[in-house]
Formats: C-alpha cells, sequence, structure tokens
C-alpha cells in the first residue's frame, strides 16, 4: 500500500467522524495510532496540545461508534502501511546483498592467493564454508587439525595448479611458496594428500 493511498483512505474514515469536537477527535486518532507505531505507551498522548483527556477517551469517546471505527480503521491502515514499507525495505537489501555478491566471491578468490597464510586459508574457508554442504562443514576449528583431501586435479589449468602449488607450499610451511612441491598436471587424483596446519 502506498502512502498516499492509506493517508487517503485515513482521510475518508477521520471524515465520517460526527460533532462536537470533531477536531479534537481526528487529533487523539492521529496522536493514538502515532504512539502505536512509534512503540510508545497510550500515555505519552494524553500530554498532547489538541487531543481530549484521558478520562474523557476512556469513558466516552472509545465507545462511540463513529470514533471507535474510525480509530480502528486508521490504526490498521498505518500498520498495513508500516509492513509494507518493512517488506520493501527487506527486499531492497536482499536484492542490494544478490548484487554484491559476485564482488565479494571475487575479493574471496583474490585473497587466496595473499602472501599472509592466515588471509589465503580464512578466504579459503570463506569459500568453501558458502559453496555448499557437499563442499564443506560449517564447523569452527579449535586448535591443529589435519584433513585428508582428495583432490580431483584433471579439470583445473595450469594457472590454477601453479597457484594450488603454491598455496600448498606456504601451508606446509614454505616462505611464498618457494620449495613447494611440484603438483602432478597429469594426475587424475591426490588421495590422502595431507595439508598440515589445516
Amino acid at each position: 500500500m502506498g502512502e498516499q493511498v492509506w493517508i487517503d483512505a485515513a482521510a475518508v474514515a477521520l471524515a465520517d467522524l460526527q460533532p462536537p469536537h470533531v477536531e479534537r477527535k481526528r487529533a487523539t486518532i492521529l496522536a493514538l495510532v502515532d504512539a502505536q507505531l512509534a512503540g510508545r505507551p497510550e500515555q505519552s498522548v494524553w500530554g498532547t496540545p489538541g487531543v481530549c483527556n484521558r478520562g474523557t477517551y476512556h469513558l466516552k469517546w472509545k465507545f462511540q461508534p463513529d470514533f471507535a471505527a474510525a480509530l480502528a480503521t486508521v490504526s490498521r491502515l498505518a500498520r498495513e502501511w508500516r509492513d509494507t514499507r518493512a517488506l520493501r525495505a527487506l527486499q531492497g537489501a536482499a536484492e542490494s546483498l544478490a548484487l554484491a555478491a559476485p564482488a565479494a566471491v571475487a575479493k574471496a578468490v583474490c585473497l587466496m592467493d595473499s602472501q599472509d597464510d592466515r588471509v589465503a586459508l580464512s578466504a579459503a574457508f570463506g569459500i568453501l564454508d558458502r559453496a555448499g554442504v557437499e563442499t564443506a562443514g560449517k564447523s569452527t576449528m579449535v586448535g591443529t587439525v589435519k584433513h585428508d583431501v582428495d583432490i580431483n586435479l584433471s579439470r583445473l589449468d595450469d594457472d590454477e595448479l601453479d597457484a594450488l602449488a603454491r598455496i600448498a607450499g606456504r601451508l606446509a610451511g614454505s616462505a611464498a611458496g618457494a620449495g613447494a612441491a611440484e603438483v602432478p598436471k597429469a594426475a587424475g587424483a591426490l588421495p590422502g594428500a595431507v595439508l598440515p596446519g589445516l
């Protein structure tokens, strides 16, 4: 529901208020609805200029059919408008996240080649953690754990194999990949490869 639509519908409901004190009734309804939307207690309304006092509301007006109907209608319209705005905001946030996801993935992939082992490892685990249930468990690691990994290398190109060799070398404790073991480019898999420090 658009803002103008709910305002117009609320104006129609308020126009049905009967004399006497029509302006004061309108002001009281608007103050009560405003307090509801803001999460303020009803007591915050009674000192507001232009509204009735607490006794008039509780002893008279809330029992008058025109006042009760207008208050109920304006309250409903205002809640629907607020809920619609909240849903639109959530939808906009979800769309923004979806649009930012490719850039975030690209950044994480670049960070996997970082010279800082902690950054590279964090980026790798971040990618695995979000890639799906099949690729990685979503658990917190405590201490040092070694994982046996079966890696199928047949689909990797030379640049990917070189990057993997550099990362494996750094993870094995070599400085910036120097002295890293050659990764066999024609191998179909490396069964039981152990990556120390993982």
